[in-house]
């Protein structure tokens, strides 16, 4: 997405509205909604509700233009795009039943407003939405790749589960849980895209860890972003993941900290995180470099995923991928 990476409060929604340069994504949206306008109901209205919210797209704009790169628009494209769409917000209606959420993206979540048995439902019926638009097109490889991208996520989040308030995670297991968690969706995105173009194996295998160090790096920052960001602009309260008993990459960093290790268990270990500890931990986490460092690593998977498309036709559309990961560097929300 050819957009200038100076702006830091640049948004990725931003891309969506330069149709001028890139009419396809008005496109998406507009097959987004038609995908939903069958639905009836209170169905309809969770749908329209967390189509209306927003997002990023990131998702259907990997499909779109990891096959963009490789070949003309195409209707197969398109719906693929929406597929992926339609299977993230049913993780999202599940994620927020989990995690007992009241805001996304600065709205009420669908659990807040229907209740958890509806919003599950919602959930399932967007995921056969997806399975649906897919298995009527025969894109059958993006229904492979789908399939295996939702049974990381499963495992990814049960993973994160069990460790729960764990003093023991360490840089391995945490690399294993975003993997499937996050990461694994992106990458399984962009080889939608690239298969559905009849990219070859190398170029697919390349499309494919660019997807995977991008979702590493966009994990990673919103872990930071838990402690370190704006309310206001998240649409979200800070320090979520914290209260779940959810160890992330800033605080594995601080737990290396000889000096400080003793203070940061025994506040996890207490399983009950109150304002005073969040602001505690927070302090320990930039003043001993661990916030900086997690960072750092973000960039790092940046870097590796705009290495990976040097291998790819230089095209507009490789542009456009190259942004979005430049994009991630000043993410805040």
């Amino acid at each position: 997405m050819s957009i200038a990476t100076q702006d830091i409060n640049a948004d990725i929604n931003n891309i969506r509205h330069k149709t001028e340069v890139f009419p396809e994504i008005e496109k998406i949206e507009c097959e987004l909604h038609n995908a939903l306008s069958d639905s009836q109901g209170a169905i309809s209205q969770m749908c329209s509700h967390m189509a209306g919210s927003g997002g990023k797209r990131i998702r259907p704009l990997l499909v779109l233009y990891c096959g963009l790169v490789f070949s003309n628009r195409s209707e197969s494209l398109e719906k693929a795009a929406v597929a992926a769409e339609l299977i993230h917000m049913a993780t999202l209606a599940h994620d927020d039943i989990i995690d007992d959420s009241q805001m996304r993206r600065g709205k009420p979540t669908l659990n807040t407003v229907w209740g958890n048995h509806s919003s599950v439902l919602c959930g399932d019926y967007l995921f056969a939405k997806a399975f649906g638009i897919l298995s009527e097109n025969r894109l059958y490889k993006s229904l492979s790749l789908m399939i295996e991208a939702i049974d990381c996520m499963c495992n990814g989040e049960i993973q994160q589960a069990e460790n729960r308030f764990n003093i023991n995670m360490n840089l391995e297991i945490y690399y294993e849980q975003i993997t499937r968690k996050t990461a694994k969706f992106l990458e399984c995105c962009c080889k939608s895209g690239a298969s559905i173009a009849n990219a070859d194996e190398l170029q697919t295998a390349a499309i494919g860890k660019y997807g995977l160090n991008l979702g590493l790096a966009f994990q990673i920052i919103d872990d930071i972003l838990d402690y370190r960001g704006n309310e206001d602009i998240m649409g979200k309260p800070k320090g979520e993941d914290l209260r779940q008993g959810i160890i992330t990459l800033p605080l594995i960093l601080l737990q290396s900290s000889e000096k400080y290790r003793t203070a940061a268990h025994d506040i996890i270990n207490r399983k009950t995180i109150c304002e005073r500890d969040y602001a505690i931990l927070g302090d320990l986490l930039v003043n001993t470099g661990s916030i900086e460092q997690s960072h750092k690593i973000a960039l790092s998977h940046i870097d590796k995923a705009l290495l990976c498309l040097k291998v790819l036709p230089d095209t507009p559309y490789r542009d456009a991928l190259s942004n979005l990961a430049e994009m991630l560097r000043f993410r805040d929300n």
